[in-house]
């Protein structure tokens, strides 16, 4: 799994984790609040604190379901998938009466039988438990294989685009016709209705737009800083912000650019992603 894949991952995760935080809460709460008319419409004593205790039930949802989305990717076979279902179901049916019987133990005057407690937790919630620890695992699963092939596709189509990329540019020379390796261009900048591309050995003026030249080039290490202006991320040494959104660059000849706030957060990325150079 790839860097991005993972990040793309991480973000899901914790957007299901608060998710699923709140849907829990809100269950607890309306467990105890059907507890409340429940006893109204019988006529019977409402305990609150039984109440609570018996809808601990809620509570251990959330470490067990969000188990189960963190270890999704452990295995892609039907026979995990079960497992995947079937273990968090029985933990829960194992661990709720446990809880009912140490809280109730710890801070009650009666002990709620742990078998007794089981039994109506086998009755009350397995249908529940069953829907909740298949239903999001699967719906989850499904997700993650959509957002893998996703990845896959951005990642070829990336990769073709490289594989297309000019290493080589051929400029003029004054009366001949030079090639030149694009890794040595340290800048280009427009010069209408022409560009001027920035080599480490000399200045050539080439008859092509920003735009276009943009295209063919490698977008790993080319990026736009500016309307008139696109950089080789590998001849960038620092950037210092301007204070006002705008940042100066400063190319390895010393030479300084000019990186817009437009194109401030792409160049931000690709600049931290190349792992080539230092900041300031």
């Amino acid at each position: 799994m790839n860097a991005r894949l993972i990040v793309n991952t991480s973000s899901s995760q914790y957007r299901i984790f608060v998710l699923l935080s709140f849907t829990l809460a809100t269950c607890f709460v309306l467990g105890i609040i059907l507890d409340i008319v429940e006893s109204k419409v019988q006529n019977s004593a409402f305990y609150l604190f039984e109440s609570v205790l018996f809808s601990f039930a809620w509570l251990l949802f959330l470490p067990l379901l969000y188990g189960q989305f963190v270890l999704a990717d452990l295995s892609k076979t039907k026979i995990s998938y079960t497992l995947f279902v079937l273990i968090p179901l029985v933990i829960h049916l194992l661990a709720y009466p446990a809880g009912v019987w140490m809280i109730s133990k710890s801070f009650f005057n009666h002990t709620f039988s742990y078998w007794q407690t089981f039994n109506y937790g086998l009755t009350e919630y397995f249908f529940i438990l069953l829907i909740a620890y298949s239903v999001p695992f699967i719906l989850y699963s499904t997700f993650k294989s959509k957002l893998h092939l996703k990845q896959k596709y951005s990642d070829v189509k990336e990769q073709s685009k490289q594989n297309d990329s000019i290493t080589t540019l051929v400029v003029s020379d004054y009366n001949k016709r030079t090639t030149i390796n694009t890794n040595d261009i340290l800048f280009l900048s427009a010069n209408p209705p022409y560009i001027n591309i920035h080599h480490k050995t000399k200045l050539y003026l080439h008859n092509e737009t920003l735009k276009a030249i943009l295209s063919k080039l490698d977008q790993r290490n080319f990026v736009r800083v500016h309307r008139s202006t696109i950089v080789n991320l590998k001849m960038v040494q620092s950037y210092k912000s301007r204070l006002n959104g705008d940042y100066d660059l400063t190319i390895i000849d010393g030479t300084e650019l000019r990186l817009s706030r437009i194109y401030a957060p792409l160049f931000k990325q690709k600049f931290e992603t190349t792992h080539r150079v230092t900041l300031e």
